[in-house]
């Protein structure tokens, strides 16, 4: 009789650690499902891109567009310039190898054209649409050529 008594009592232990088992090992799934859900959906919302930074590689004045390359990247994006493009060129108001003594100032903004533009101007731009990926866009709020 002690025997099936010890019998039962080991085959209730072993149910209870296959349930207890079962419950951890779905819990630890479970979590680690929804922390793959959220960081997808997460990575999604960082990758949104609207500026960017790049170096011009050629300028085509007649389909009013530049060839650029992103800064770090070696991919090259086609920017189409519309009317509503605004291009400005930004100059310290000082020799960058003779800096002045007072800590501010403000950059001189001068409007231009599409023809202003020369293969190895810096530029930052903006745009009105999500430019992730993209080779070609052309919803370009401004562009600066930083000097």
């Amino acid at each position: 009789m002690k025997q099936l008594t010890k019998n039962k009592i080991i085959g209730i232990i072993i149910i209870m650690i296959l349930i207890f088992g079962g419950v951890v090992g779905w819990a630890l799934f479970r979590a680690d499902k929804i922390s793959k859900t959220e960081l997808s959906s997460g990575d999604s919302a960082e990758k949104e891109l609207f500026t960017l930074s790049a170096t011009v590689l050629s300028v085509d004045i007649e389909n009013n567009f530049l060839t650029v390359k992103p800064s770090n990247e070696e991919r090259e994006i086609k920017v189409v310039l519309s009317e509503t493009s605004q291009l400005v060129k930004l100059e310290l108001p000082f020799d960058s190898k003779n800096l002045p003594k007072e800590g501010t100032f403000t950059p001189i903004k001068t409007e231009i054209t599409i023809s202003d533009f020369k293969p190895g101007d810096k530029i930052f731009l903006k745009t009105k649409e999500d430019i992730t990926g993209k080779s070609e866009f052309n919803q370009v709020s401004f562009i600066n050529i930083l000097l």
